[in-house]
């Protein structure tokens, strides 16, 4: 019977080496949208849901590697695979690289199948000893290479984040499950990988939004949360139709949810803010880009006033920005970040203008040899320095205007959980009197979670490194307590053990660094052993 392993690169990431930088650590919030702030900033990992949808779709016995060392990697692939399958984004190139030497080394007669981002590298055939080179969506792929049908009824795998540290304090089974909804987006910005990737489709894997529901309803019962992540799709709103379709499911069950999804500025005021309240929408993400960009999901719309209103809802917006576009001069380039930082937004991202093989960016600054020859792969990333030349930027002074963005936003409005929190508050007082029940019953779901606020408010006026973001946790923390009563004496205790934690997890950065390696887990599909186990 064919057996098929699937894999991730291997692990440690986020620290200096052959085969990985310090500046790269694997945390969507760490390392991108809560840099700079340190304890208050939220530790998590998630598991790759590409290889899961994958294995999940194939009817193959197919085991799914997480997260492995080289040695556990090297282990699982001399069981003998006939196809080994590695994922990856072009950061990792030279990890995959070592991994295919393996795979020859110990199952020489193994078919070795590259995908992910980093299928688009350069001369990848020349570069990589492998069988097949997987660029775009990797399901209807690897089911035609085993000689299936490409078509398939989507079923959704068991794909999931998982909080490690929260103020230091270490989290244990604290998972929120992510649903891959859809593929790429079809606005194809000209630095985006995923658009491109998947061709400027908008691959659709749920096509209703009351089958999206029924998927939702399942999951969140089964991981015991109302939080949810829509994964894979970069632009949700792009089908409203499914969209409303969500929104008139959810409303009729009477059930709450917080979801997360991405969505872009125009598509999100022709569908509403209400209706994304009504929907159960609780944090999304919006790329700015930047007020000097001509991209058109952004022309006309008052981003400041989108993120006020979205706020109102009491919604988290993640608002993402572009640093070293080719219009950015040292003057502008200061008033664009003030610009984003006025948006007051509860998550900022700063990344540089990225150049990555695949996009219309990427062939633009190699026609124009602007591409930085001999940067290692493990620098492509946009949270360091960038890896193409710009007319009015060196590389370190490139890298000290980010620094100084994430600590702009950070010292200016506090750490994201106190911005959290505040919009938190700021729906509850807006909804709490509408007209529309279903926003009613949003701003009651909103404050069934002030108690544990009064906590982590106390907490962080402890721990604010500044007088004013002590005075921002403390008023906040008043407002909190006018609504809906006192700081209790235990609530009180619970701050200060957040508090402990805090001090301690401080002095480990201090000492042994910040970075939190993922768990390394094996999930088996279309097998016996279904769920996945753990190991470190």
């Amino acid at each position: 019977m064919t057996r098929v392993l699937l894999s991730s690169v291997f692990k440690p990431f986020g620290v200096d080496g052959l085969y990985s930088r310090l500046d790269s650590k694997i945390e969507l919030y760490h390392n991108q949208l809560t840099k700079c702030q340190g304890i208050f900033s939220i530790r998590s990992h998630m598991l790759s849901f590409g290889l899961h949808a994958i294995a999940n779709n194939i009817d193959t016995p197919t085991t799914v590697l997480e997260f492995p060392s080289l040695h556990r990697f090297e282990r699982e692939v001399s069981k003998g695979y006939d196809y080994v399958g590695i994922g990856s984004i072009v950061p990792n190139f030279e990890k995959v690289k070592q991994m295919t030497r393996l795979v020859r080394e110990r199952s020489p007669h193994s078919k070795i199948i590259v995908g992910g981002f980093c299928s688009r590298v350069d001369s990848i055939e020349q570069l990589l000893d492998v069988d097949y080179i997987c660029v775009g969506e990797g399901i209807s792929f690897m089911r035609e290479l085993l000689g299936l049908s490409p078509e398939f009824d989507y079923r959704c795998p068991p794909v999931f984040s998982e909080v490690r540290e929260f103020f230091g304090v270490p989290l244990f089974g604290f998972k929120a499950p992510h649903i891959p909804v859809s593929l790429g987006c079809p606005l194809g910005c000209d630095f985006c990988s995923p658009s491109h990737f998947f061709g400027r489709r908008h691959i659709k894997l749920f096509s209703s939004g009351r089958a999206l529901f029924d998927e939702m309803v399942r999951v969140c019962d089964y991981f015991h949360t109302s939080v949810v992540s829509f994964i894979g799709d970069d632009n949700f709103l792009a089908d409203q139709k499914r969209a409303y379709e969500l929104r008139d499911a959810v409303a009729e069950s009477g059930r709450n949810f917080n979801i997360f999804l991405f969505a872009s500025a125009d598509l999100i005021e022709r569908f509403g803010v209400e209706a994304l309240a009504e929907m159960g929408v609780f944090k999304i993400w919006i790329g700015r880009e930047s007020k000097i960009s001509p991209y058109q999901k952004n022309q006309g719309i008052d981003i400041k006033d989108l993120v006020n209103r979205l706020h109102q809802h009491g919604i988290k917006v993640i608002l993402s920005s572009i640093l070293l576009l080719d219009g950015h001069t040292k003057e502008n380039i200061k008033e664009d970040i003030q610009a984003h930082l006025d948006c007051r937004s509860d998550f900022s991202q700063f990344a540089f203008y990225s150049p990555l093989p695949g996009t219309p960016l990427y062939d633009r600054m190699k026609k124009e040899g602007r591409l930085i020859e001999g940067i290692p792969f493990e620098e492509m990333h946009g949270f360091k320095q960038p890896w193409f030349r710009h007319p009015h930027f060196t590389l370190w002074e490139a890298e000290q205007i980010q620094e100084n963005a994430y600590l702009m936003d950070f010292h200016e409005h506090g750490p994201s959980i106190l911005r959290w929190i505040n919009t938190d508050l700021t729906g509850y007082h807006y909804m709490k009197d509408s007209v529309n029940p279903n926003l009613r019953r949003r701003a009651e779901f909103l404050a069934k979670s002030m108690p544990r606020y009064r906590v982590i408010l106390r907490a962080v006026e402890h721990l604010a490194p500044t007088d004013r973001i002590k005075e921002q946790a403390a008023g906040i923390r008043r407002q909190v307590e006018k609504t809906f009563g006192p700081t209790t004496y235990l609530e009180h205790c619970m701050a200060l053990g957040l508090f402990t934690f805090g001090r301690i997890r401080e002095w480990r950065t201090a000492a042994f660094g910040d970075a939190i390696q993922p768990y390394t887990r094996v999930f088996q599909y279309n097998q016996p052993l279904s769920r996945g186990r753990r190991t470190r």
